[in-house]
């Protein structure tokens, strides 16, 4: 007589149990498997993040000296948009200094740099070039809006910024490593002649622009 074998309702849970803990394992381990991969490629092969364009760099990246520059001509541009806001103009270099600003105070006997301010239309430059011509240049480029422009929509951030009038601004910070081969004048698009821009952080792509 053939033996009939009779599973349990209990046997048949525990299976089941077993089966949904090898799915969630696997499903886990997918998971860790794709947040290697975007920690992978995030960054490039000689750790650049990803989401910068060739022209762009972290501050985090460069040499100290120049992280203190970068952050120095942050600070600075608060100032020069207080100065903006209070006066309708954006200040010389040579105002800058005398209230101590870095970087553009130095000293008064051998100043590091030479600054000019550069002005086309909307787009405001503040040039550094360096009095050793083995030191970087720097560059403050700053981009008001085109008259009869609508308002800008991007939040505010570091490239960003709100005037206190409301007028909203653009702000970038420029390097070029060649410092002292760099001819001091308006430079309308730097990435297409050596300068590399300077970010804390990457920017949003949605809110990046440039003219």
């Amino acid at each position: 007589m053939p033996t009939e074998i009779v599973e349990s309702n209990a046997g048949a849970g525990q299976r089941g149990w077993k089966e949904r803990k090898v799915v969630l394992a696997a499903a886990a381990g997918i998971v860790s498997v794709i947040a290697v991969y975007v920690a992978v490629n995030t960054r490039n092969t000689d750790g650049r993040d990803k989401s910068l364009l060739p022209y762009q760099i972290l501050a985090r990246d460069l040499p100290g000296a120049d992280q203190q520059s970068f952050r120095d001509l942050r600070q600075a541009l608060l100032t020069a948009e207080s100065e903006r806001g209070r006066t309708g103009r954006w200040p010389e270099p040579a105002l800058l200094a005398r209230r101590g600003i870095a970087p553009f105070a130095g000293a008064a006997e051998a100043p590091a740099y030479e600054w000019s301010r550069l002005q086309q239309g909307a787009i405001v430059n503040y040039f550094g070039r360096p009095r050793d011509p083995a030191q970087p240049a720097w560059l403050l480029e700053i981009q008001e809006p085109e008259p009869g422009m609508p308002p800008d929509p991007a939040p505010l951030s570091e490239e960003h910024h709100r005037l206190p009038d409301g007028t909203m601004v653009h702000t970038y910070v420029w390097t070029h490593r060649i410092g002292g081969q760099v001819p001091v004048g308006f430079v309308r698009q730097p990435q297409n002649s050596g300068w590399v821009e300077v970010f804390t952080a990457p920017p949003d792509p949605v809110f990046y622009n440039r003219r």
